[in-house]
């Protein structure tokens, strides 16, 4: 074989070269078959005007509702010559705009990047005739391209020509025959338009070049105007960006992500006078498992928050119905680059809701004061700003419909969802305190009315009675008046006593209701107990059952047909396969045996335990899922082998140690094997019990300390930023460790081993309370 090739290769002699050649069928496919509308089309054209230094650039149309409907897009920009149109403007793909990155005269960034921006044409027209005149030259030209050319699958795309005439000026007006004042620019006249203009998809156009510029940036030199010859003259004239009501919104976030790398969040609201700051934070502390630097480049973002109500500004009353009107037309987290839209992130009507808004709401669809709140699509105006300098690898897709999907698109839109989280967590935190504050005045002014209604009736009950006091001492003869008063008074203290008894009656059952409300909070959370632990039985055993599962198959493929007598060959692997089942059968029995034995009614029972036992006991439980599976290193020593004894739940304090395990577990996943390891201590501290949990991985986010004990908050996220964890675990914790045992628990983004670490101090039990236990 091996002198075969050799004879082949000796035998070889170059003959001439060879090339890729380019069929006309590409022309179709970067043109009309890439690019999704023809309003997209138009977009890219506007902003090739833009690249041009055109100050104003203006959409005609002629013959509106006709067969010989026509559409003229001309610019005031630096127009082409000759030598241009031929090596930049007709060659496909050019780096010109690459190369350049800004314009000479206004010195803009470049928009356009790819070159392909001008064979939308075909995708509007059957017919382009471009018509150019540059700045200071006597003369301009007309090049006739007829799209149809490249329809032929036998042409090579070079091979097709188009007619190019020489021009004293552009003078003439196609529409309308008449002499203009134009003296440079680009005019490009289309012919054979292929899709029907009417009223709702010229509108639909307007709409989109509003939003074509940030609404944020302000004043600049660039407009667009819409001609349709009056045919629909509402939608004639300059297209305007709509300018944002933000005086408006109850709340303003803006973020920021340097290059160094280092993220800010400001949210602020004048309404109530009120402003919460992240400090800037480097990127692996603020945000974990996304490596040390931004794939992204710097970012900055800005949204306004609004609640659908009337407004009260400074100036005048906002309605209702103004603030929504601005919102439907506006809604959504859009991306600009360079002060241009990258659609089709956060459009007005829903779609390209690239940070899942809406979709979270609907998840969670509870009031603002709720710890899970979720802000809603329809509730935010505002952008993310990327530039073509800093940001080279947040590139366009080549049908211009979004930013190539990769490592850098995923950091910008965690860097989007982090920003979003921080908004939500610390809206519902400010929300929940004012209706505590709410909710206090309230029950105050209940109990003070209560408290003036029943002294007034006591008083006028205590003066009626007061009245009649000095018959109590009539003559002797007035006996039977004495029974009468004496008789009265009884009266009056009986029906007191009635309503002491009414009270005390309302009393005891208000107590019995709570009581019954304590003991099915208390059910809630054992049951949210029992699910921690199933859930983690489930996601342990999964590996082990099919093992057994496999194996146990190879046995009954093989075992059987060999029982009478095995084979040398087949006796080792035999052995080893039964070895496997009964080792990870085991691991089963035990890891079941644990999880069953939170079921027991002892368990749900309040009482001292020990709780240096019971940690024991749980990692014991996890030796072979943390020490061989995942090669965590467990180092107990500093928790005693029993005598720390605590009041509370059993059954709590084994899901606390398992949900600590499980956070540990997700932080060490990208840690090297050798450096994986968890540490526990247990000491006394004073009257408490001081129980340390630390381990060597990725650590807090920066920040998060007391927000991770949030019910419904989570840092866990894919690798694009989506939340992927319940943030119920660490509330759990919280609500078993303070509400059942009396103790407090706290955590650093870093403690004795480089990640997160939890303190819990727990009272120490009565000594009375388990000296049977002794």
């Amino acid at each position: 074989m091996t002198t075969r090739i050799e004879d082949s290769v000796s035998n070889t002699r170059h003959v001439g070269t060879a090339s890729f050649s380019v069929s006309t069928r590409v022309a179709l496919q970067l043109g009309r078959e890439s690019i999704s509308s023809s309003v997209t089309a138009i977009v890219e054209l506007v902003k090739n005007a833009y690249d041009a230094d055109a100050e104003v650039v203006r959409i005609r149309f002629a013959g509106l509702g006709t067969p010989d409907t026509r559409l003229v897009i001309e610019d005031s920009g630096t127009g082409m010559t000759v030598e241009e149109l031929k090596n930049y403007w007709m060659v496909i793909g050019t780096s010109y705009k690459t190369n350049i990155k800004k314009t000479r005269g206004k010195l803009r960034v470049v928009t356009g990047e790819k070159g392909l921006g001008r064979l939308g044409l075909d995708r509007l027209c059957v017919r382009t005739e471009v018509e150019s005149m540059r700045l200071g030259e006597p003369d301009g030209f007309k090049l006739d391209v007829r799209w149809d050319k490249y329809e032929s699958h036998n042409n090579r795309l070079e091979a097709i020509e188009h007619d190019l005439y020489s021009i004293e000026s552009l003078s003439i007006d196609p529409i309308t025959a008449t002499t203009v004042d134009y003296p440079h620019g680009t005019r490009l006249v289309l012919h054979g338009l292929k899709d029907a203009w009417d009223e709702s998809s010229i509108l639909q156009l307007r709409n989109e070049l509003a939003l074509l510029v940030s609404p944020f940036q302000g004043e600049n030199d660039f407009s667009i105007e819409i001609d349709t010859q009056k045919v629909y003259e509402k939608l004639d004239g300059r297209v305007q960006i709509q300018k944002p009501l933000l005086d408006a919104a109850n709340w303003c976030v803006a973020a920021t992500l340097d290059q160094l790398g280092q993220l800010e969040i400001t949210m602020s609201s004048e309404r109530h006078e009120t402003e919460f700051h992240m400090k800037p934070t480097p990127w692996s502390e603020a945000i974990k498992k996304q490596g040390l630097l931004p794939l992204c480049g710097p970012l900055r973002m800005e949204f306004y928050f609004f609640v659908r109500k009337d407004a009260e500004l400074a100036t005048k009353t906002l309605r209702t119905n103004e603030i929504r009107a601005f919102l439907d037309f506006n809604q959504g987290i859009r991306i600009y680059r360079d002060g241009f839209r990258v659609k089709p992130y956060g459009e007005p009507d829903g779609s390209g809701d690239w940070l899942r808004l809406a979709y979270r709401r609907m998840q969670n669809p509870e009031g603002i004061t709720q710890p899970n709140w979720r802000v809603g699509y329809n509730q935010v105006v505002g952008a993310v700003f990327i530039t073509h300098e800093q940001n080279a690898d947040l590139n366009d897709q080549t049908n211009r419909e979004g930013l190539l999907q990769g490592k850098a698109f995923d950091h910008l839109t965690v860097f989007a969802t982090k920003v979003i989280q921080f908004f939500e967590v610390h809206t519902q935190q400010f929300e929940a305190s004012r209706k505590v504050e709410k909710i206090a005045i309230e029950k105050a002014e209940d109990t003070a009315k209560e408290s003036i209604y029943g002294a007034t009736a006591a008083i006028k009950e205590i003066a009626a009675l007061a009245a009649k006091l000095p018959k109590l001492n009539p003559p002797s003869d007035s006996r039977s008046s004495v029974t009468s008063e004496t008789a009265e008074i009884a009266r009056v203290i009986e029906e007191v006593h009635k309503k002491l008894e009414v009270a005390t009656l309302g009393l005891e059952r208000s107590a019995k209701l709570f009581k019954e409300a304590e003991e099915q909070k208390n059910t809630m959370a054992n049951l949210a107990s029992l699910g921690i632990l199933a859930a983690a039985f489930g996601h342990e055993t999964l590996d082990w059952t099919g093992t057994v599962v496999k194996n146990s198959k190879w046995l009954l493929e093989n075992l059987l047909t060999e029982a009478f007598m095995v084979s040398p060959n087949l006796k080792d692997e035999l052995t080893e396969a039964l070895q496997d089942t009964a080792t990870e059968a085991q691991k089963i029995r035990r890891f079941a045996q644990f999880t069953l034995g939170n079921l027991s009614r002892e368990k749900r029972r309040k009482k001292s335990f020990d709780l240096a036992a019971t940690v024991r006991r749980v990692f014991e439980a996890f030796s072979d899922v943390l020490q061989i599976q995942r090669k965590t290193e467990i180092e107990l020593d500093g928790v005693p082998t029993h005598g720390c004894f605590i009041e509370g739940y059993e059954m709590d304090w084994e899901s606390v140690i398992v949900n600590l395990i499980t956070n540990a577990s997700w932080a060490l996943e990208d840690v090297p094997a050798s450096q994986r390891r968890i540490c526990v201590i247990l000491t006394s501290a004073g009257e408490s019990w001081a129980l340390v949990f630390d381990d060597s991985g990725v650590g807090l986010e920066a920040g998060t300390q007391e927000l991770i004990f949030l019910p419904a908050y989570s840092t866990k996220r894919s690798a694009r930023g989506e939340m992927i964890g319940t943030g119920m675990g660490l509330f759990i914790v919280k609500s078993f460790v303070e509400e059942h045992s009396n103790g407090k628990v706290s955590a650093q983004t870093k403690g004795a081993l480089g990640g997160a670490s939890f303190e819990i101090l727990i009272p120490k039990a009565e000594l009375d309370s388990f000296k049977g236990a002794l």
